[in-house]
């Protein structure tokens, strides 16, 4: 293979890498097929090979796709500190008592089911919910 030539390889995942070399087996192809970069016949050229390759691939069978992730769970630790992540923002932008209470039920579950984080949190959060407790208090006006 002349060093010109480039190898392109579709991956299971659909990303399509070009490499130059003989860095991984691949389709080749000389660059010189497809004319100057900024010409259109060399633009056209690559529009028709594309598409020609694009109609020879076949959907991977069932059993060549990743495993499923698992479902998501909003009552999972790293969720439930998500949530109070989320809520106390919410809390602190609307001045909102009762969003800044869900927050700390929410950080509250995330450190009872052991997430770091939230154990963390959790240590610093009485003076956390005083200073916004006092800025919700406030209101928008007082900033």
């Amino acid at each position: 293979m002349s060093t010109s030539e480039l190898r392109i390889r579709i991956g299971a995942d659909g990303r399509i890498e070009c490499r130059k070399g003989d860095a991984a087996p691949a389709l080749t192809l000389d660059p010189d097929f497809f004319g100057s970069p900024e010409s259109a016949e060399a633009q056209r050229a690559l529009g028709r090979f594309v598409f020609a390759l694009l109609q020879g691939v076949s959907p991977a069978d069932a059993s060549d796709e990743a495993p499923a992730e698992p479902a998501f769970d909003p009552n999972s630790p790293g969720a439930l500190y998500q949530s109070f992540v989320d809520l106390q923002n919410r809390a602190l932008t609307e001045y909102s008592g009762s969003l800044l209470s869900l927050a700390e039920q929410s950080l509250q579950r995330s450190a009872a089911a052991g997430f770091e984080q939230a154990i963390e949190a959790l240590k610093d959060w009485p003076t956390i919910k005083g200073v916004a407790s006092m800025m919700i208090a406030r209101g928008p006006e007082n900033r």
